[in-house]
């Protein structure tokens, strides 16, 4: 796609250009783009068992830059006779005008884009440690019912974990426990890995749920020997189970890490890419903000959310609700039961475990 195509996909709610400004315009942008491309690079338990951070241990390199994969309208810097000096960036006023209304997915997702093309390039270290601090609300209480609309009971978390997954981090009755290793079902290099374009993205999502239910089926095989039995070949994911697969994926990622603005707004094309995923304009989080959903149905019966805020593009949390009675074989859900839900309180990158951002 030509740069000005693109450009207009973000100033659609300006007049069309005049014919005779093309020429003009098209030296002016070649002039400032710059494309980059990124280096190497809760512990909750989704229905789903995965298992990265081994794999993606090789991936992180010895300084984490991430240089986004986006285009950029302007240059953060200008050089003369090979000195560098910053340059200014948009004003907020043209910022805003570079947003569309919000009506979809997708519309979301493109802002989310555009706000996070204008932040600085996210620079982190291996050894520095990601600062999550949550909410979660008591879903269930010893095997009783599930919880029905807003809880009684939620608990606050702070959790620390090491940008190469080497350790983690969180505080036991006033004191800072420190513990080798990782419990996160996503690698942070893997999640660092990630191209900021969210096609690009979402291939390598979809690319991950299939290596992994390749190695669920193996394993079911494996464990039928092992006992004895005739091994039955169990059925590959339907199409839309693999959507929410990487539905989950996605939403896991962020909500156990601090994350580059470009990375997470590339996470939102992605799932805006998924089918069946859909857009609401009206949510209210675990916290009471007022945000913006997207969500992904599986089988008329289970929703996941990602609630976001409709004016800064930040992850503000998920949650997992029954739509209808289903059950299982080895659960019956009911209509109105939540199943998980918490919100992200603040997330950024801190130089040690126990440390608090400011």
């Amino acid at each position: 796609m030509e740069e000005l195509q693109e450009l207009r996909r973000y100033h659609d709610t300006l007049p069309e250009a005049a014919p005779e400004s093309v020429g003009a315009a098209r030296s002016r942008l070649a002039g400032h783009m710059r494309t980059s491309r990124s280096p190497r690079l809760r512990r909750i338990r989704p229905m789903w068992g995965l298992s990265l951070a081994g794999a993606a241990a090789a991936l992180l390199a010895a300084a984490l830059i991430v240089v986004p994969d986006v285009t950029r309208e302007t240059s953060d810097v200008t050089r003369d006779k090979g000195v560098e000096a910053p340059q200014a960036r948009p004003s907020a006023a043209v910022t805003k005008l570079r947003l569309r209304p919000v009506a979809n997915a997708r519309d979301l997702a493109d802002n989310a884009a555009v706000l996070a093309s204008d932040e600085p390039e996210w620079r982190a270290e291996p050894t520095q440690w990601s600062y999550v601090k949550s909410l979660s609300a008591r879903t269930q209480v010893n095997g009783g019912e599930r919880l029905h609309g807003r809880p009684t009971t939620t608990n606050t978390q702070e959790q620390w974990r090491r940008l190469n997954d080497k350790a983690f981090a969180f505080f036991e009755k006033g004191k800072l426990e420190i513990l080798k290793g990782s419990e996160f079902e996503v690698a942070y290099a893997y999640l660092l890995a990630l191209p900021t374009d969210a096609d690009r993205l979402l291939a390598r999502i979809y690319e991950t749920v299939d290596t992994e239910d390749a190695k669920r089926r193996a394993a079911s095989r494996q464990r039928a020997e092992g006992m004895g039995e005739t091994p039955q070949d169990e059925p590959a994911l339907t199409s839309v189970e693999r959507d929410r697969w990487a539905f989950q994926l996605i939403a896991t990622g962020m909500r156990d890490a601090a994350l580059p603005p470009r990375l997470r707004a590339a996470m939102y094309g992605a799932l805006a890419g998924i089918p069946g995923v859909r857009y609401e304009a009206k949510s209210s989080d675990l916290l009471k903000r007022r945000g913006v959903t997207l969500y992904h149905v599986l089988d008329g019966y289970l929703r996941d959310e990602v609630f976001i805020n409709p004016k800064t593009y930040e992850y503000l949390g998920y949650r997992v609700i029954v739509l209808r009675d289903k059950d299982e074989r080895f659960n019956t859900m009911k209509k109105g039961e939540i199943l998980n839900w918490d919100a992200v309180v603040e997330a950024t990158v801190v130089d040690k475990a126990g440390q608090r951002p400011g």
